[in-house]
């Protein structure tokens, strides 16, 4: 008499049922769908505090808004909870199946019995003459099938069996996919809960190690870096009309303890700086309020010049004595864009005002024609540079997870796994039967023409040792 189950068997059985169940990976499909179309078409963008205030009309609604974290949806609790109930839908099937597949796949049945020769849906059977003759045609037919590879043959007296497959690892297929999606979920489970996908407004000279980024719940939250980035540069360029052409950022990375930079490098758009997992991309920039900064070209009249950057109101002296000083920036003077106001104060005190353009550099030189050439370069001011801080850690994992999953496709969609069996058996007449069976997984019309193939081949063998059989009388 059987021994009736324990309450924790019976639980342990049902549990494993269930995560077992196909039923459970469509529900959990449904819902992950779901989850990625609210994620999609819902902005999630916006912090929490400007989605409160959309949904504080009506407590419930934001009650439910905010169990759901629909905010951040990609990043909610119950989004993650169906994440694992895949990955371990997932893993208990593989338990489940995969064992007994791979014993198969190793261990072949090499003989059939008797009456699955004719069971069998795909089967050729013609009588021969001989077994000498016979085992010629077996040849044909597997070298058909794989003509580099020799079938398994095994006698048993009095009948003599062949053996081949082909692709047959393509039957674990769908379960290296079932590895690959694993190591992209987790790499995902990670990558919400220990990445960094972040922004830090840097002022030009300054440094700064802590990155304003989403933290749990779509709230806002600082990361400490552990290092300081400092920008020792900002550059602007732009078009002759003042429209911004590009932006990069000279940074420098300071480790506690060190005097110096250990890293440093050039960033703009596209071209990011790499350090210990995060990368650092120049994303945009923000004017700072102070004084604006003019950037004059001064030279003797004819000579070689050099360029100041001086502020509003700050005077750069030559050797002579003579200090010139940038006194008002002008945006556009009388229809011919940009100036500056400059004021030259010659070594004997005598002061002197005039203007200068920033279209037109040949103004000074050619109309004051002064003893020192002025010419306006533009003019400049201190900037912040916004970067984006991003980490993904184990992205290695990921990226293998994704390769691995076009190879599990491929072994899936195209490894058509097939079997064939071949038996050579002595008749009582004295002649020989030949016949091969085959059983494929998938597309049974292509495997049908391999033994229509096999069907033509016997003939033209039957041809060939009827001609030599009355060649030979």
């Amino acid at each position: 008499m059987a021994q009736a189950k324990t309450t924790f068997e019976q639980f342990y059985n049902k549990s494993w049922r269930f995560f077992c169940s196909i039923r459970l990976t469509v529900v959990t499909l449904a819902v992950l769908l779901a989850g990625c179309l609210v994620g999609m078409f819902h902005d999630q963008t916006l912090t929490y505090e400007a989605h409160r205030e959309q949904w504080a009309g009506a407590a419930w609604k934001l009650y439910l808004y905010t169990f759901l974290e629909l905010n951040d949806v990609f990043h909610s609790w119950w989004f993650g909870f169906f994440v694992l109930v895949l990955a371990l839908n997932l893993i208990a099937c593989s338990i489940e199946r995969l064992p007994k597949i791979w014993l198969d796949v190793h261990n072949p049945q090499f003989k059939l019995p008797g009456p699955r020769y004719k069971s069998l849906k795909h089967r050729v059977c013609v009588q021969v003459p001989d077994e000498v003759s016979g085992r010629r045609l077996m040849s044909q037919y597997f070298k058909s099938v794989e003509p580099l590879k020799a079938p398994f043959v095994g006698a048993d007296d009095p009948n003599v069996y062949f053996f081949r497959e082909k692709h047959r690892y393509g039957r674990v297929g769908v379960y290296v996919i079932h590895i690959a999606l694993l190591m992209i979920m987790f790499g995902s489970i990670v990558t919400t809960n220990w990445g960094i996908d972040g922004m830090m407004m840097i002022p030009e000279g300054e440094s700064r190690r802590f990155v304003q980024a989403r933290g749990p719940g779509g709230l806002a939250a600082s990361f400490d870096l552990g290092f300081d980035v400092q920008c020792n540069d900002f550059r602007l360029k732009t078009f002759t009309d003042g429209a911004p052409l590009d932006f990069e950022s000279d940074l420098l990375i300071y480790e506690r303890g060190q005097s110096g930079p250990v890293l440093q490098k050039t960033i703009e758009v596209n071209d990011p700086l790499e350090y210990k997992g995060y990368t650092f991309y120049q994303s945009s920039y923000a004017p700072r309020s102070g004084e604006q900064l003019v950037k004059l070209s001064i030279g003797r009249h004819g000579s070689e010049r050099l360029t100041y950057t001086l502020p509003i109101g700050s005077s750069t002296t030559l050797a002579d004595g003579t200090q010139f000083t940038p006194v008002e920036l002008i945006e556009n003077y009388g229809g011919l864009g940009p100036a500056a106001r400059v004021q030259k104060i010659a070594p004997n005190g005598e002061a002197t005002h005039f203007n200068v353009f920033r279209f037109y550099p040949e103004f000074d030189p050619q109309v004051r024609r002064g003893q020192y050439d002025v010419l306006f370069l533009g003019f400049d001011r201190l900037y912040a540079t916004g970067i984006s801080v991003g980490k993904v850690p184990y992205l290695p994992i990921v990226l293998a997870g994704f390769v691995l999953m076009f190879i599990g496709m491929y072994m899936a969609f195209f490894m058509n796994h097939r079997r064939y069996w071949g038996r050579l058996m002595s008749l009582p007449n004295g002649t020989w039967e030949a016949a091969v069976v085959g059983v494929a997984k998938r597309h049974p019309y292509q495997f049908e023409d391999e033994f229509q193939k096999f069907r033509a081949i016997s003939e033209t063998f039957l041809r060939e040792v009827s001609n030599n059989e009355g060649m030979h009388a």
